[in-house]
């Protein structure tokens, strides 16, 4: 790298330097992305953006290198300085989403392809992880099923956020895993701002342990979130749920379908998500045309509105926890006020946890 150069690093950018990462990206087709975290961008010697690539959380996005310097490894030094920054976070692992025509770049920088369509590719760092990823579903699969006497004709799937785990939550896996011998439940990777990954994890298996048919996964990156969904390469932004969707659709279909034997997918209606209610109108007509059955179940409902976890992220930031009772299951319930408010106060009287009201 020439001496002229500089790195400048922001957590993330602001102000008027965000601008000018805007205005560069802009140059280079690409949108900036607001979830981004951290950035780094390689300026020369006035001060110009020259190169630039960002991180959300474990995703390396917004990778971008000015025509007249694609040849001297600028896209190597990024991408080094992303995995550094990364690391000094305890992220070892991480993700891109690109163009396929970046496939043989990013190969020759380490990453290597999950999966890809003709729009969209998505690659890692780890050499083999989705294989490891899908041995370990096998393995947790078949150790479940050595404890249990259940037959698996009908076997069914259900991904969720459970942000946090909710009645509604509750009452879409109950009632689709009273239509099938095994259920397995795939909770999305990541952590949120109130909720940990490890914590909405245990939250639903507090809430599912009556349950014998249903196994509880971590989706490890692997089966893909619509709020995560990168659309800062997609030109048409009208596309961007049809060119996401398809590549979930493929890792899910070509992967995880023939691993696990599954016959039928449960999605729960989204009134007010406008982004998932998008992405599941796209699951339905892809699954229409495969042997996969695709379940709608409606949301549950007090006095007509839908019990959505959203409702109950904002009763937390407005210490409404008296509302949070009609939401939640008693798991849940604790869980929260434990953890957001003190002393925890318990539920009086036991608890219909299909409908979430008092009994």
């Amino acid at each position: 790298m020439k001496s002229t150069y500089q790195i400048k690093i922001g957590t993330p950018f602001i102000n008027y330097s965000l601008k000018k990462l805007k205005d560069f990206l802009k140059g280079q087709e690409l949108e900036y992305d607001e979830t981004i975290d951290y950035s780094v961008n390689i300026v020369d010697e006035n001060n110009f953006i020259i190169a630039s690539g960002s991180l959300d959380k474990n995703i390396i996005k917004c990778v971008a290198v000015s025509q007249e310097y694609r040849n001297e490894g600028l896209s190597s030094s990024i991408i080094s300085l992303l995995v550094n920054a990364a690391t000094t976070q305890g992220i070892t692992k991480l993700f891109i989403y690109t163009k396929p025509f970046n496939e043989s770049m990013f190969q020759q920088l380490g990453f290597y392809t999950i999966e890809k369509t003709q729009k969209i590719l998505l690659m890692e760092n780890k050499k083999n992880g989705l294989d490891i990823f899908l041995n370990n579903l096998k393995n947790d699969t078949n150790k479940y099923l050595e404890t249990s006497n259940i037959k698996t004709n009908k076997i069914g799937c259900i991904v969720a956020n459970c942000n946090p785990f909710t009645n509604g939550h509750l009452y879409l896996m109950d009632t689709a895993s009273k239509q099938c011998d095994l259920l397995h439940v795939f909770i999305l990777s990541g952590s949120n701002k109130m909720f940990k990954e490890e914590e909405r994890i245990k939250l639903v298996k507090d809430g599912l342990k009556t349950y014998k048919n249903i196994i509880i996964h971590s989706a490890k990156d692997y089966i893909l979130s619509p709020l995560t969904f990168p659309n800062y390469f997609i030109k048409d932004k009208k596309q961007t749920s049809i060119i996401n969707c398809e590549l979930d659709i493929k890792i899910f279909m070509d992967k995880i379908v023939p691993l696990l034997n599954i016959t039928h997918r449960f999605v729960g209606t989204e009134p007010s998500d406008l982004v998932t209610n998008s992405y599941n109108n796209e699951l339905i007509k892809a699954l229409n045309q495969s042997k996969i059955e695709l379940v709608i179940i409606n949301r549950k409902e007090i006095d007509k509105e839908a019990i959505s976890a959203s409702k109950v992220r904002k009763c937390i930031e407005t210490k409404d926890f008296d509302k949070i009772y009609e939401f939640v299951p008693q798991s849940t319930y604790d869980f929260i006020i434990n953890k957001f408010s003190k002393p925890l106060v318990q539920k009086n009287g036991p608890v219909d946890y299909l409908s979430g009201f008092t009994l």
